[in-house]
Parts: structure tokens; sequence; C-alpha cells
């Protein structure tokens, strides 16, 4: 692979609200090769465009590219890293930096500024993910007790407080996946509005936990620091060969709880909830309770 062509783009619902990010790469010859379209928690329009930036070119080095045509519709982070803008915003600053050490990374790196409209596919992509959290309709939970007489208590009141579930299909040994988007939706479904969000797995051999998820090479360090300190062989006597699985799922830990408030997640702006798999590739399941 040569060249790959990017675009990117940002939203946030409020600025600061409800984020996603959008980015799309194909090949010199417009073959698009990859899509992504992620919820990034509630922060501002302009980390929401360097965040985008930089899971992109993460994505697209990762891909095997030594080039990078990078086109955004926002102009604003287009001058900064051209150097016709200072970048003065403390939170941008190691954005910026980021960024900059990415575009290093390829032999030829540009970004271009271009209008809305030739940027629609990416802009569709990140409107999508802020407004799949953005738009929380009032639980019909909430409708069913105001139109319902008075009587006492009902058992549908613990709906709420059910546990729900989800797959996770792992594609490597060693693989984080971000699944705030589904904890996301567990938590708007169960119309709970302040309360306790516990994310919970079921397994000896994978773990969850919550980190950074702006900048994929987080993840990347948490891996193989973790593969430094508790390799795949070793003196072990589980006789399965999977006995560092075991070992790193219980160094990460098998539940996080999370605060919920005005029926979503409250997260840092850069965490995100990560599923941990050191046994891979498998079919996997998380448990989700909200109360």
């Amino acid at each position: 692979m040569n060249r790959a062509i990017i675009a990117v783009d940002g939203a946030s619902k409020g600025n600061p609200g409800p984020a996603g990010i959008g980015v799309v790469i194909s090949d010199e010859s417009g073959r698009v090769l990859r899509e992504i379209g992620e919820y990034i928690g509630e922060t501002t329009n302009n980390v929401a465009e360097y965040t985008a930036l930089i899971r992109a070119l993460a994505e697209a080095l990762e891909m095997g590219f030594s080039q990078a045509s990078v086109q955004t519709d926002s102009e604003l982070m287009a001058k900064q890293l051209s150097g016709q803008y200072k970048v003065r915003n403390d939170g941008i600053i190691p954005l910026y930096i980021k960024v900059k050490d990415l575009l290093s990374r390829f032999n030829t790196a540009t970004v271009t500024h271009v209008l809305r409209e030739k940027n629609k596919q990416a802009d569709s992509l990140a409107s999508r993910s802020a407004m799949s959290v953005k738009q929380t309709a009032q639980p019909a939970l909430i409708t069913e007790e105001v139109e319902a007489p008075a009587a006492p208590p009902k058992p549908k009141k613990a709906a709420p407080e059910a546990v729900k579930s989800f797959p996770v299909h792992t594609s490597s040994h060693n693989q984080f996946v971000d699944i705030t988007p589904n904890v996301a939706d567990a938590v708007r479904e169960s119309g709970v509005k302040s309360g306790l969000c516990t994310v919970f797995v079921p397994h000896t051999t994978a773990a969850v936990t919550i980190n950074e998820n702006a900048d994929p090479d987080v993840v990347r360090d948490i891996i193989s620091t973790l593969e430094r300190l508790v390799p795949h062989s070793g003196a072990y006597r589980h006789s399965e060969g999977n006995s560092d699985a075991h070992i790193k799922a219980s160094m990460m830990g098998f539940s996080v709880t999370i605060l919920v408030e005005s029926g979503r997640l409250v997260l840092g702006m850069w965490q995100g909830i990560y599923f941990c798999e050191f046994d891979g590739p498998r079919n996997r399941k998380v448990y989700v309770k909200v109360i």
C-alpha cells in the first residue's frame, strides 16, 4: 500500500456535549477500506476533530500506509497543524503534539481543509455516533408510571435493575475492545437517570477496565507491558497452556462501576470502557447492571 486518502470529522452536540468521530480511509483508486464511527463521550467539537484525526492516522499506519492525504472540514485544526494558527487551548496541546508525532511517521503526509459538503461521509459517521447517545427520549417506564392508576408497587418496578448482556467477538489473542457504546446503550435502555452501572465479565481469561480511548497507542502500550510482565510461555503448571491469560485477567479485574447521571455514563473526557481479551480469538459475553 502507498497513499491513504483519509476523511475525518468530529461532532459535538452541544459543544461541549455528546460527541462522536467519523473516519473514512480509502486507497488512491477511491476504494473505501475502512469506516469508523464511534461515540467518544462528552467533549467539544475541536477535541472531537483532533480525536478523529489521531484515530485515522493510527489506523492508516497500522494498515501499512507510508503516505497519507487527510481532508477535514475543520479549518481551525487544519490551520493549527499548518502553523497558520497557534494552539492556545491547554486541552488541545497534547492532542496537537500526538497528531504531529503520528504525521511524522509517514514518509509524506498532508492535512487539507475542505468544505463540509466535500466531507459528507465522515461528517455523517461522526454525527450519527454523537446522536446515538444524545437521543435519549423519555423512557417508556416513566410514561407508564405517569399514566398508571394508583396501585401498590408492581413487580415491573425492578425492570431497570435487570441484568443486561451483550456479546463481544474478539479476533486476536490479546485485544482490547472499546465497549463504551454498548454499555451506554444498556444504561439508556434501563431508564435509570441517576445511579450506578456495573460492568462484569464472567470469564477467567478476560477482564474489563477503564482507560484512554482517544489514542490507540495507550492500549497497545498496556498490552505490550502486560505481555512483558506476564509472557505467554513460562514455568506455569496449568495444563491448558493459558496461565498467562488467567494472571493478566486477575491483574486487570473482572468488573468496573461507573456513575450514571442524567441517564448517561459519567466518564472523563478521555475515558472509555474496554473489554480485555487475553486468550482469543473467542466469543465472549459482558453483563451490565444499572441501579
